[in-house]
């Protein structure tokens, strides 16, 4: 998955038709089970997900925002086409019929994660759009942001469901992510400042 930039918009590229071996699920899986949320055989639920973008264009970005017994927690993974120094994120490797091998990490262990995270907050911007490489449709994010203004220099991105706490979402550097499921609209802080 790379970045795609024409003049005023952004897109993050994605191949719709690519083999992915092994999926998505399996990496959410893993990290699920990492952090102890997710017990071997135990299901989840790809709720929605939102996307940044790499500026250099080599590092896929997202974060499933899945269903899991009974609340709401985030997955952020990165897609690498190498593999970092510290091994400490990674969750493994992923063979892509297009991009070829990807390396797929915690995101919260993934520096460019983090600097594309600080900007999104600082520049108050919002995910990005992904852009199908083979027929040029543009797919709009089904998560919007809400971003509480002010400065800051860590953000750090939320695991655990954190819904309706105005409390947290009134604190600079908050992201408040907004989405419709089965025509309901949900909300819940997606990303703070980090303490």
């Amino acid at each position: 998955m790379s970045d795609n930039q024409n003049a005023a918009e952004v897109y993050a590229e994605v191949y719709a038709d690519a083999q992915l071996e092994p999926g998505k699920e399996d990496f959410q899986r893993r990290f699920l089970e990492r952090e102890g949320l997710l017990n071997p055989g135990d299901t989840f639920t790809a709720l929605a997900a939102w996307r940044l973008i790499d500026p250099e264009g080599q590092v896929g970005m997202e974060v499933a925002v899945i269903a899991l017994n009974d609340g709401l927690v985030q997955v952020p993974l990165t897609y690498r086409p190498g593999p970092l120094p510290d091994t400490e994120g990674l969750l493994g490797e992923m063979a892509h019929s297009v991009l070829g091998t990807r390396y797929i990490y915690d995101a919260r262990r993934d520096p460019v994660f983090a600097a594309a995270l600080r900007e999104v907050v600082r520049a108050g911007g919002q995910p990005v759009a992904k852009q199908n490489v083979k027929t040029g449709e543009i797919i709009p994010s089904p998560v919007r942001f809400q971003i509480t203004p002010g400065e800051h220099t860590e953000v750090a991105v939320r695991v655990e469901e954190a819904f309706d706490d105005a409390t947290l979402a009134a604190i600079p550097g908050t992201i408040v992510g907004t989405w419709d499921e089965e025509g309901q609209h949900r909300s819940a802080v997606l990303a703070r400042p980090r303490a």
